[in-house]
């Protein structure tokens, strides 16, 4: 995944951040009025997001569910602003032509670079959204993927490593082939 860089300490306001993303050549998440620079990912990283995104979209096709790619917004609460590897959403939440607002299930690779905040910070902010059923961390230097599933008002962790296993999100009544996950990386 993508690793955060601060640009600079000043703080912006939400306004100030929307029209600096209008312009800017690269991709900003912003937290608490702090810019944080979205620099690009790694071609291993670019893959494994492609080919989720390709097994959801195939997925979702007939539903009604988009699947968005990296450069998709999603509001989170207190003004906060992230830009998940993969997000899928209802087509209902259309309000805004850049953002979502109402997740069903978020994906993120990670880097060695990004995995505290794929972990922590990023697992704790998308955990208390009311619509999301599903968080998926992904790792691009093995065949591993972590699994947080809502189950009413708890959530559940499990993981997988096999190529050959099928990760199954019955809340949206779909699932992920490792294999298909990781297809052309191991």
């Amino acid at each position: 995944m993508l690793t955060e860089t601060l640009v600079e300490e000043k703080r912006y306001s939400v306004e100030e951040y929307f029209e600096l993303e209008k312009t800017s050549e690269i991709r900003h998440e912003f937290v608490d009025g702090k810019l944080f620079a979205m620099p690009g990912e790694s071609k291993k990283a670019n893959e494994i997001a492609g080919n989720i995104y390709v097994s959801l979209r195939n997925s979702f096709k007939k539903r009604a569910l988009k699947v968005y790619n990296h450069d998709v917004r999603l509001m989170l609460e207190n003004n906060r602003y992230r830009y998940p590897d993969i997000a899928v959403a209802p087509t209902i939440d259309d309000e805004d032509s850049h953002a979502i607002t109402q997740p069903v299930l978020i994906v993120e690779v990670f880097s060695d670079n990004s995995v505290k905040t794929d972990t922590v910070d990023k697992l704790r902010e998308y955990s208390i959204l009311p619509t999301l059923q599903y968080y998926l961390i992904v790792s691009q230097e093995e065949p591993f993927v972590e699994v947080y599933a809502k189950n009413a008002d708890k959530w559940e962790f499990s993981y997988y490593t096999d190529l050959k296993d099928t990760i199954t999100l019955p809340a949206l009544d779909a699932s992920l082939l490792m294999g298909d996950i990781f297809e052309g990386i191991f």
